[in-house]
């Protein structure tokens, strides 16, 4: 069966060579793998998930990657770019979402068949942003675009936003909108697990993407499909309680003209299995949303791709369920 990996996360070595040489988030430490994601916030990058350091991991646009992939029966991995450069002033933020994007290219070339390519882009810098979309599309054959829950004080459902958000219809690029440690300081506060990885990811993802819908944006662009990791970020969980207090209560800042739910239903926002390996979460995800919205994707290197192709593999799901999983939804939906 053939196996799509939509979440497979890498760092350009250059930006790493840039972001160490900052006195402010987000700063890279080489000597101790550690990245400062805000200010006093620090992730270690150091740690061991699959064969070498994370960082390391992230870093490769190798053999080794491949060699990862064929280890755990992964056949083909979107590359996507993991947080920093969004953040940066608009002449390195754009010149590293070109070397990022040209990097993946080549590594598309040089590994025939293994990789596709999602694009990074200086998304604050709208305009450039849009001339970098139009490029990974139509030039680089880029499938959809890789971004985040937060530009440090920025966020994806401001109205400046609203030209990239219409090119990304135009082109049928869907959004993959991956969380970003928040900038919240009661989050930051309590470190980098809390206000990352053990809390604050999701609730930013989850922020942001509520915004987006309820701010109308997918009656503007009715076509355009937003991703998100993890089992949904809370949305299984939440969603009938969402749309019951907005229909209980009228609120002039809600946009939408559907429920909530609609936008899921109607397949605008789909969702990947990244970081997840908890079957209680899976199957409220399935009966919550069904089958045909989840999308594998693994995380790497920030999980274990072995542990996590080892327990996507247990769920107790049908081999036509198995097909939608691994690669149709991905096909369907978001590659194609």
């Amino acid at each position: 069966m053939k196996i799509i990996d939509c979440e497979f996360h890498y760092y350009l070595p250059e930006l790493m060579d840039y972001l160490a040489t900052r006195n402010q988030a987000m700063r890279y430490y080489p000597e101790t793998k550690v990245l400062e994601v805000r200010d006093k916030v620090y992730g270690h990058l150091g740690g061991v998930t699959n064969t070498y350091p994370v960082i390391d991991e992230l870093m490769n646009f190798g053999a080794e990657r491949v060699a990862e992939m064929d280890r755990c029966g992964v056949d083909v991995a979107v590359m996507s770019s993991s947080p920093a450069l969004e953040e940066l002033p608009e002449k390195e933020c754009v010149y590293f979402a070109k070397k990022s994007n040209d990097a993946v290219a080549e590594l598309i070339k040089k590994f025939p068949g293994r990789f596709y390519g999602a694009a990074v882009l200086p998304t604050p810098y709208v305009d450039e942003a849009i001339k970098e979309l139009e490029r990974c599309v139509k030039e680089l054959g880029f499938k959809y675009w890789h971004t985040h829950s937060n530009y440090m004080h920025e966020h994806l459902y401001e109205e400046k936003y609203l030209p990239l958000l219409a090119k990304a219809e135009e082109l049928g690029c869907a959004v993959y909108v991956h969380p970003q440690a928040s900038d919240d300081k009661d989050m930051k506060d309590m470190g980098y697990v809390y206000s990352s990885p053990g809390l604050g990811f999701g609730l930013d993802a989850m922020k942001t993407s509520l915004r987006l819908i309820l701010n109308g944006t997918f009656d503007k662009f009715p076509k355009l499909r937003m991703i998100l990791g993890h089992c949904g970020e809370y949305f299984p969980f939440i969603i009938d309680r969402v749309d019951n207090r907005f229909a209980w209560i009228k609120d002039d800042e809600v946009k939408m003209k559907h429920t909530v739910a609609y936008y899921f239903q109607n397949k605008n926002v789909v969702m990947t299995t990244s970081g997840i390996m908890s079957k209680i979460t899976f199957e409220c995800t399935k009966k919550a949303f069904g089958i045909d919205s989840i999308i594998f994707a693994s995380d790497y290197p920030y999980e274990c791709l072995a542990n996590m192709m080892k327990f996507v593999k247990t769920l107790d799901l049908t081999e036509e369920e198995k097909e939608k999983l691994f690669h149709l939804n991905a096909e369907k939906y978001i590659l194609s």
